[in-house]
């Protein structure tokens, strides 16, 4: 299962939680895949901003993940050989296109911290009453 959550200036305006279409031997790839997902959805949010002349101050857009392994995978722009992904499709890798070039940022941020955890997995009380109030949901 993957998921994301997506905020504009704090509020939900989008999010997603869909079952891999693709096996990963890994989480590392599992989570670099569901980060190919939440872009194309950041870059189209961005589009239809832009075309319905909606201007978004601020920074540039951020993705939080809590795989270190996915983000040190996003991050490098040298051969794959080291992370074996040499096989993965190359719509998975534009991600790396987009952190180069300043268009997306990406960090780590702890598993306890994710808004989207509840989307993928059977949490308790404590993390689904967390996990409502990071997406302003009462």
């Amino acid at each position: 299962m993957g998921g994301y959550t997506l905020f504009l200036n704090h509020r939900l305006i989008s999010w997603q939680t869909k079952k891999q279409q693709t096996i990963s031997h890994s989480t590392t790839k599992a989570e670099y895949k569901s980060l190919s997902d939440a872009s194309k959805e950041i870059l189209w949010f961005q589009q239809l901003l832009q075309e319905i002349n909606l201007e978004v101050p601020g920074n540039i857009p951020t993705l939080y993940n809590d795989n270190k392994g996915a983000i040190d995978l996003a991050h490098s722009n040298i051969n794959h050989n080291g992370f074996k992904t040499k096989h993965m499709d190359i719509k998975f890798h534009f991600i790396q296109d987009l952190i180069k070039n300043l268009k997306l940022e990406l960090f780590y941020v702890s598993t306890h911290l994710m808004a989207a955890d509840f989307l993928t997995k059977a949490v308790g009380k404590t993390i689904l009453l967390r996990s409502k109030s990071f997406i302003n949901l009462y």
